[in-house]
């Protein structure tokens, strides 16, 4: 038995498994934006220019190493290099809708994949607006839970809207909570201070 043969396994065998893994991480996105009913807008979310950006460099990365693979015909990499660039692949998709937001009629769904980032309209009691260069800072506070023999425990949840999107997200929250509260806009205010 020789220990290098035994790590390559193991390398192999690891490797399978984080590419299953991603492969599943992407089909399990995949179906939770399809399960999403009565969505009015959703835009991208991402660093790298809307999209997201570790898994971005990743699969750059990747493709760079698979050209050099194919160019110097490498043939012992291919099958290493394919799992490679289908886990960045999986990964890139995976994080891209993960990284989109979504407004449905529902509520607000920051992150497809994280339930308590997804907010139901009538569980907001409060929000804020602050507008930026580039769009505009939501930030909305509601309740988890009503529970009359305590206190309701509020939390945050902060909400970039682009330019392009913001007079049709007013719209809708106008429509959905408009009725019963209305934005503090325009005030000297730092959204950090709500902590």
């Amino acid at each position: 038995m020789n220990i290098t043969t035994e790590i390559h396994s193991l390398f192999v065998l690891l490797l399978a498994l984080f590419t299953l893994g991603s492969t599943f991480l992407a089909l399990y996105s995949i179906s939770n934006a399809i399960r999403l009913r009565n969505v009015r807008m959703s835009w991208k979310s991402g660093k790298l220019w809307g999209y997201p950006l570790f898994s971005g460099v990743f699969l750059f990365s990747i493709l760079i190493m698979v050209a050099l693979v194919f160019r110097y015909q490498l043939e012992a990499y291919y099958t290493i290099f394919g799992c490679y660039t289908w886990m960045g692949l999986s990964w890139w998709v995976s994080s891209f809708f993960a990284s989109k937001s979504y407004i449905t009629d529902h509520g607000i769904v920051k992150n497809i994949n994280d339930p308590s980032q997804t907010v139901a309209w009538h569980q907001i009691c409060d929000y804020v607006e602050k507008q930026d260069h580039k769009g505009s800072e939501f930030v909305f506070m509601y309740q988890n839970g009503i529970d009359f023999d305590k206190i309701p425990d509020v939390t945050r949840l902060e909400l970039f809207v682009p330019d392009r999107k913001v007079s049709k997200f007013e719209k809708i929250i106008s429509l959905k909570i408009g009725k019963s509260m209305t934005p503090v806009v325009d005030s000297n205010f730092n959204i950090k201070t709500l902590d």
